[in-house]
């Protein structure tokens, strides 16, 4: 006989938040790269060179191709390689926010605890991707 799962509202809040934010990041990951490799917007890098400079370190790749960078990404969105990019980037964040989605419900259930370490999750995260906080990279 199956044991029943039990599954709580935040629980359920986090699983439908993650459900919909990494469908839309699969779907920007798929229209950006056929984009970039059907050629429908232009790119800072060609195909061809990132073939040919596959085998680079990426700190050495970026200095070779001349590719934006930190954050600097974030200035030309309108080109097919870097709208890839940052889709990648998005699903990076689902998990941020996820956990930011959920807060409230902690502090509706008066879950203190929780809250605030949730909290201080998405502040790390953030404060992380923004590269505030680093090894000296």
């Amino acid at each position: 006989m199956k044991e029943a799962v039990h599954a709580d509202k935040v629980q359920l809040d986090y699983a439908a938040v993650l459900g919909v934010t990494s469908t839309v990041g699969m779907v920007l990951i798929a229209a950006g790269y056929i984009a970039y490799l059907c050629g429908l917007l232009p790119s800072a890098v060609s195909a061809e060179e990132v073939a040919r400079n596959w085998h680079l370190k990426a700190s050495e790749f970026h200095k070779v191709v001349h590719f934006p960078s930190g954050w600097e990404w974030t200035g030309f969105l309108g080109l097919g390689d870097i709208l890839s990019y940052a889709s990648i980037n998005y699903l990076a964040l689902v998990t941020v926010i996820c956990l930011a989605w959920i807060i409230p419900s902690f502090v509706r259930e008066k879950d203190r605890i929780y809250t605030v370490m949730t909290i201080l999750q998405v502040f790390v995260l953030v404060f992380a991707a923004a590269g505030v906080v680093g090894g000296g990279h």
